[in-house]
């Protein structure tokens, strides 16, 4: 007897796994994220690159909820729209403080420019009774005089503050220079509410044509101007201002006090240091 072979059983093709479709969050999250970095070191432009990064994250981060769920496509497109867009946010911050500073820097030096080359044209064309006339303006000590919206009294000018500083903070470093320390006692007149130690600004006028403001002195004082309260109409506080100046330009210079906002130097009013 002859036996046939038995026959192979029948084959049957695995059930097709389900389709991902495309994601078009993920593709645009990506686009974004490109465009917002090339574009985040651009000034003022890159204020439209943080919005662009921003909608970037809003797109990447679904797209990437969907991929790992096995719905859509772009895992990787995703992530690189997200890291793309987080680079460009910090860039497009990054820039804009350098560009900040880098204004402030260039506007103070105008500043110091136009002061000297005012000053400068007086002495070319004997300007002499302008300088009678400064003299005669300066504030003794003890005597109120208005700035701004203050009503502003120096009680004292210390011309060496350097143990002074020392001893009020352990991690207040060394002068460039010496420490000049002024204490004021103002009095808000104007209307709404004021901060003194951010409202006004202490300026050391050296005997070397150079200006030293408290804005470059980062000490600490027993009575520091940023620890000064916010004053109602009429509340009146005490607190000391640093400048940072040149030994040699201490003999024969000049203190004011002006509003920090102001670009008019007729809004400065200067006062005795002696």
């Amino acid at each position: 007897m002859s036996y046939a072979p038995p026959s192979p059983p029948p084959y049957y093709a695995p059930p097709p796994g389900p389709v991902r479709k495309n994601s078009g969050l993920a593709i645009a999250s990506l686009v974004l994220g490109i465009v917002a970095l090339l574009l985040s070191w651009v000034p003022i432009i890159n204020n439209f690159a943080a919005v662009l990064a921003v909608v970037g994250l809003g797109l990447g981060i679904p797209a990437l909820v969907r991929a790992r769920r096995g719905t859509h496509a772009g895992h990787g497109m995703s992530i690189a729209g997200l890291i793309t867009s987080v680079v460009a946010l910090v860039v497009v911050i990054a820039t804009q403080a350098f560009y900040s500073e880098v204004i402030d820097e260039v506007s103070e030096e105008l500043d110091r420019q136009t002061s000297s080359v005012t000053r400068d044209a007086g002495t070319e064309a004997g300007d002499a009774p302008a300088e009678e006339d400064s003299a005669a303006d300066v504030v003794p000590w003890g005597t109120p005089a208005q700035v701004g919206d203050y009503q502003v009294t120096v009680d004292s000018v210390e011309l060496n503050g350097n143990a002074i500083v020392a001893g009020a903070n352990q991690f207040n470093e060394a002068p460039t220079g010496q420490y000049v320390i002024a204490q004021l006692t103002v009095t808000y007149t104007g209307t709404s509410e004021g901060n003194p130690g951010f409202d006004l600004s202490s300026v050391f006028h050296g005997s070397d044509s150079r200006q030293y403001s408290d804005s470059e002195c980062s000490a600490v004082l027993p009575d520091d101007a940023m620890e000064a309260p916010t004053l109602n109409p009429g509340g009146s506080d005490t607190f000391q201002f640093c400048m940072d100046v040149a030994p040699a330009a201490i003999a024969g210079g000049q203190l004011s006090i002006e509003p920090l906002m102001s670009w008019d130097s007729d809004d400065r009013v200067f006062y005795a240091i002696g």
